[in-house]
């Protein structure tokens, strides 16, 4: 009787063992099939895979690298000018410039522009601003920094239709937008337009947005005009 029960054992053992290694052949035969039908795609797929991970990479430390250059670059350009060396810095600065490396070519551009106002060359650096505010492309914070210091190196000689036009990019809805309301004051004040002035001032002091030191000093040329 226990001879009958461990045969019985035994055959359904060979016969699990049978069932498994059919399952196991099934398997390699669907995966040959598979790999015969797509076994080459997908060799392409993780070569090209690997391709582009190890390419970011490589690209990713050459964009940092190239940086760090132009980096290093204008930070001579800098040291130059702080020892009135203006002809090399401005030469350093046409490196970044030449290089076409976004915003720091955008950088060095107005930063060519305080190289000529420290030389005293103050119609040089007014065109350089005029060409960067006029420059489409240029940086966005950069080219509205370039249009408020056009406006205030133009203050005291362009005519107050001058002034708007330049101011007109920032005059509304910018974060320069306070200070170009307030430079557009100043030149109804010095055209003898007070009424004008003291409007816009008014407009600074009800607008939310407009900082408070602006508004305290909006107060107190108010109070004298």
């Amino acid at each position: 009787m226990k001879k009958t029960k461990i045969n019985i054992q035994n055959e359904e053992t060979q016969q699990d063992a049978f069932i498994r290694e059919v399952d196991e052949d099934l398997k390699n035969e669907s995966m040959k099939k598979l790999w015969d039908k797509y076994g080459l795609f997908i060799t392409i797929c993780v070569v090209v895979a690997l391709s582009l991970a190890v390419s970011y990479e490589s690209i990713k430390a050459w964009y940092i690298k190239r940086a760090e250059n132009w980096s290093d670059t204008y930070a001579v350009a800098l040291n130059l000018q702080n020892q009135g060396k203006y002809d090399e810095s401005l030469a350093a600065l046409n490196v970044i410039i030449d290089g076409k490396f976004g915003a720091f070519a955008d950088l060095a551009k107005m930063q060519q522009v305080n190289v000529l106002s420290d030389q005293g060359k103050e119609e040089e650096a007014i065109i350089a601003l005029g060409t960067i505010a006029n420059d489409k492309d240029f940086n966005k914070q950069l080219r509205d920094l370039a249009i408020i210091k056009l406006a205030s190196h133009k203050l005291d000689t362009a005519t107050s239709e001058e002034i708007k036009n330049i101011l007109e990019p920032i005059a509304s809805d910018n974060a320069w937008y306070g200070t170009a309301q307030e430079m557009l004051a100043i030149v109804a004040v010095r055209d003898g337009n007070i009424e004008e002035a003291k409007n816009i001032y008014q407009s600074l002091l009800d607008n939310t947005s407009v900082s408070d030191e602006l508004k305290n000093r909006v107060r107190d040329i108010l109070s004298v005009l």
